[in-house]
């Protein structure tokens, strides 16, 4: 057996060692032994072999197979009406400990898996959107007030924690969205702009060696356009994400002076390093 290698992970290790422990426990239960006997030697083979299952040192491992083989000799001999065995096992199992005679204790039961947590909802009703229901004017309990926050220019209102999915999922729509909007802007000005303004030089002079006309659509037009359109959509999500922040802004505001009525205190930031504590007029 490789020396890097373990035992209870080798192979032939484990085969040899399950078949010694089975052969010790089958002998033991036929062997003629008094029943007190029989359970004590039972039990200290149990014991011995839980006790010994992570030896990793040769000497040791040998020493305890060489135990277990001649105990095996001993109960077959004894099986056979060998007087001599019968007194040595007798001898031996007098001389047990009393800590390996004991039942060894049993093994915890497996628990049953965890109950798989209920699936939330992707995207919440209209009727149960936060911008809609919010704020509650009456609460059964500690009132939660959310706090506005903003992930890259998205705002948005933290209110429980872990973050919801459908949260997660919107937010992260809107950063690709984002994104997208920003890269079609630097494609459309470092890459297609430059070269639209080479095909219009180009039609220039092909135009003066034709002696023809100059035609008044411009390659660049397209690409002007195209710039146009993307900053137009970059400043319609800009002007939603206004009107969204002053919505939750002034959900934040009326959650608060219904906690304040109510008798609460607000501590806005870490609660041992508050940035700022709302306390109700007394």
């Amino acid at each position: 057996m490789p020396r890097f290698l373990q035992p209870k992970k080798s192979t032939q290790h484990r085969v040899a060692a399950i078949a010694l422990y089975r052969a010790l426990l089958s002998r033991c239960s036929s062997a003629p032994l008094p029943d007190d006997d029989r359970v004590s030697l039972r039990n200290a083979i149990r014991n011995k072999f839980r006790k010994n299952r992570k030896i990793q040192s040769p000497y040791q491992l040998g020493l305890s197979f060489k135990a277990g083989y001649e105990t095996l000799d001993r109960l077959d001999a004894f099986s056979t009406g060998d007087t001599a065995s019968a007194s040595a096992l007798t001898r031996m199992i007098s001389t047990l400990p009393q800590g390996l005679k004991r039942a060894p204790p049993l093994l915890p039961l497996r628990k049953s898996p965890p109950e798989p947590p209920k699936e939330r909802l992707a995207c919440l009703p209209p009727e149960q959107a936060v911008l809609n229901v919010r704020p509650y004017t009456n609460v059964s309990g500690y009132r939660h007030v959310p706090i506005l926050a903003s992930a890259n220019g998205v705002p948005f209102l933290r209110i429980t924690k872990p973050q919801p999915p459908a949260l997660s999922r919107i937010l992260r729509q809107r950063l690709e969205r984002k994104i997208e909007l920003f890269d079609i802007k630097i494609l459309l000005g470092n890459w297609w702009l430059p070269i639209c303004k080479q095909e219009d030089e180009w039609d220039v002079l092909i135009n003066a060696q034709l002696r023809r006309r100059e035609d008044t659509v411009k390659w660049t037009d397209a690409i002007r356009l195209a710039e146009q359109e993307n900053q137009d959509a970059y400043e319609r999500d800009v002007q939603k994400d206004r009107e969204i922040a002053r919505k939750m802004q002034r959900i934040v505001d009326e959650e608060t002076e219904f906690a304040l009525k109510e008798g609460q205190t607000i501590v806005r930031g870490r609660k041992r390093h508050p940035i700022r504590v709302i306390k109700p007029n007394p």
